[in-house]
């Protein structure tokens, strides 16, 4: 068989500063044609999944980009050169037998709320109604009826901390290609929920979302079932259809893919309030850790994790460290392009009085200035070494470690996924041998750290992640939903 693999990975947040012009997937992955499989064989990521499935096929690589999240919505300019791309190339590659899509879910664009939706209708609209079409998601995928509409098929993450990049992508081409054969007949139905819940409990390692997942992988083994996914959605979307959900793919049985999608969402309603995360006040949380002869103490600083929008700039927990006058090593992260620029000029082994934090808006918190002592330089180039996205590049930018006191502060020029030691490792910081280590992440961080850590504390921090949504100026948002307004009793109904 033919088919063609393309895809757009980003996640947008509508309350965060952080960019999302063409720049920030050029700091991912910006890939196209033969550079897809070149580039990502072998790692854990969808692509590469989806590849060693379709081993025996004639497999037509597109165009496929990743970013990180951000706060304003994709650039109309990149959107269109991104979508264009994809098009323009799967005309090119006509006639397929499928197409397979490794998106995020929860894109948005300056002039498409729901921008995954609209790509997906317009590969649909290129390759015709005939050609089945699969795509792959994040469970923080925002889960529309557009995107419902453009596909055949859905298959989503299974996992939190996300581990299964590589599986998604196995499954989801598995699926297409027996939808291609038309060895089956998929038949979609997307339950979605007036629901939106913080990122520090929807882990399905333990917690509420962990049974609802139970489910989800019991009920995709059962005869029938060609897929299953519930999504946490990405909660900081102010868009009219947005909000967690569920979704069933059955062989030619519509009746029992309604069911069984309006029974995980129930199961998935039932512990709306179990969702709430424990914040350990932050001065509370250094008392702790001082206290205790272990190390390393993980914090987990969720409200300005980039993988959740964040543009990673925040100071909070550096000046209540600076304040605190810590002599202990504690290894921190902020982005802030004009400082590494200001250390980098002053070079290794100088000292400086250091400006930092704030870079893009300082509405949680402001820029702190302290002595620093520059320790390094880097280009900022590592590789994950833990089993999210494992052995995918990551690109910080410039960088430059600066110390002051017991703190080792890494400024970088870009954003990015927080979730593993590489980061510090690969500035030759160590965390085994720290007694505070921060990631900006509310989950994901898990999976490298947890094994590592003699214990992980979300400390209650400000920032444009924090779990306390009502914090927010929703505009768009449809109402009523969950927890910002009280909704009691059985699952509501959602209209068209």
């Amino acid at each position: 068989m033919r088919i063609a693999l393309a895809g757009v990975y980003q996640e947008s947040h509508s309350f965060s500063p952080a960019l999302a012009a063409l720049d920030q997937f050029k700091a991912g992955f910006l890939l196209y044609g033969d550079e897809i499989p070149q580039e990502l064989t072998g790692l854990n990521h969808e692509i590469s999944g989806a590849l060693e499935a379709a081993s025996n096929q004639e497999i037509v690589p597109l165009t496929y980009a990743s970013a990180g999240s951000s706060g304003q919505p994709i650039h109309r300019e990149t959107y269109d050169r991104l979508a264009g791309d994809i098009l323009d190339r799967l005309r090119e590659a006509l006639p397929v037998d499928g197409v397979l899509m490794a998106m995020h879910g929860a894109m948005a664009s300056e002039h498409h709320d729901d921008a995954t939706g609209s790509l997906l209708q317009s590969v649909r609209d290129v390759a015709g109604p005939n050609v089945p079409i699969v795509a792959t998601l994040d469970l923080h995928a925002n889960l529309t009826r557009g995107i419902a509409r453009a596909v055949d098929a859905l298959v989503g993450y299974h996992t939190s901390p996300h581990i299964d990049q590589g599986d998604t992508g196995r499954r989801g081409m598995e699926l297409l290609l027996q939808i291609a054969a038309k060895k089956v007949k998929p038949e979609l139905s997307l339950r979605q929920i007036p629901m939106i819940v913080p990122g520090e409990n929807g882990r399905t390692t333990e917690g509420p979302f962990s049974e609802v997942m139970d489910r989800v992988i019991r009920l995709e083994q059962e005869p029938g079932v060609l897929a299953a996914s519930a999504y946490t959605v990405q909660p900081w979307l102010d868009l009219p259809e947005m909000g967690c959900s569920v979704v069933v793919v059955t062989d030619g049985d519509v009746r029992r893919a309604e069911s069984e999608a309006e029974h995980l969402a129930r199961e998935f309603w039932e512990r709306r309030k179990d969702f709430m995360p424990h914040l350990t006040p932050v001065q509370e949380a250094i008392d702790l850790v001082l206290a205790d002869e272990r190390r390393p103490y993980v914090f987990s600083d969720s409200a300005d994790a980039p993988s959740s929008g964040a543009p990673g700039d925040s100071t909070a927990l550096l000046k209540v460290l600076l304040d605190r006058d810590i002599s202990e090593t504690a290894l921190l992260n902020i982005v802030d392009p004009e400082a590494v620029s200001v250390v980098h000029r002053a070079g290794v082994g100088a000292t400086l009085q250091l400006t930092v934090g704030a870079a893009f808006s300082s509405t949680f918190y402001k820029p702190v200035t302290f002595a620093a002592y520059v320790k390094s330089l880097s280009d900022g180039t590592f590789r994950i070494k833990g089993a999210g996205f494992r052995g995918v590049k990551v690109r910080m930018g410039r960088t430059a470690v600066v110390v002051s006191g017991g703190i080792q502060l890494v400024i970088m020029e870009q954003p990015v996924f927080q979730w593993g030691p590489e980061l510090y490792r690969s500035q030759g910081l160590e965390p085994m041998d720290s007694k505070i280590v921060v990631a900006k992440s509310p989950v994901a961080f898990r999976a490298a750290y947890g094994p590592l850590a003699a214990e992980i504390i979300v400390p209650d921090l400000p920032g444009v992640c924090s779990p306390n949504f009502k914090l927010f100026p929703w505009e768009k948002l449809s109402r009523p939903i969950y927890p910002l307004d009280d909704l009691e009793g059985d699952l509501p109904e959602i209209g068209e």
